[in-house]
């Protein structure tokens, strides 16, 4: 389960944040350099002072691009880490208490959507200890 469900995640978290991204970029682009190009019909004059105006704007995108998609890959690391992890000890606990170590407790924060599960587990566990006399 440990790397399968963290690059299920990674793969759906890069997804939601690369695509919307892309496409809103690209219809920008196309929308700004494209269309109002072919609407207006620029002269030469307006069109060389334009020219130093799209360069920049082509290396700030060529430049720009990397950095972002850098940093969305690694906040997407960091939070398939945070998904999965909880899930990753949560499982190994649970596969303890499988074994027969009744002393075992599942360890989540409070604040964590899995602790109510766990505290439900870990109120079995302790039943169970009670009446297995371990």
């Amino acid at each position: 389960m440990n790397r399968s469900l963290q690059s299920k995640y990674l793969f759906i978290i890069i997804l939601s944040m690369v695509i919307p991204t892309v496409f809103v970029g690209g219809c920008l682009y196309y929308f700004i350099f494209t269309i109002l190009a072919e609407q207006m019909v620029l002269p030469d004059v307006i069109a060389r002072d334009l020219l130093p105006v799209v360069n920049h704007i082509n290396f700030f995108l060529a430049v720009g691009v990397p950095v972002v998609f850098i940093v969305l890959m690694t906040w997407a690391v960091i939070l398939s880490y945070r998904f999965v992890a909880p899930l990753e000890r949560l499982e190994e606990d649970i596969k303890r208490i499988d074994e027969g170590d009744y002393t075992v407790r599942l360890q989540i924060n409070k604040d964590h959507d899995l602790s109510p599960i766990a505290d439900v587990i870990n109120d079995l566990v302790d039943q169970l200890e009670k009446h297995t006399g371990k």
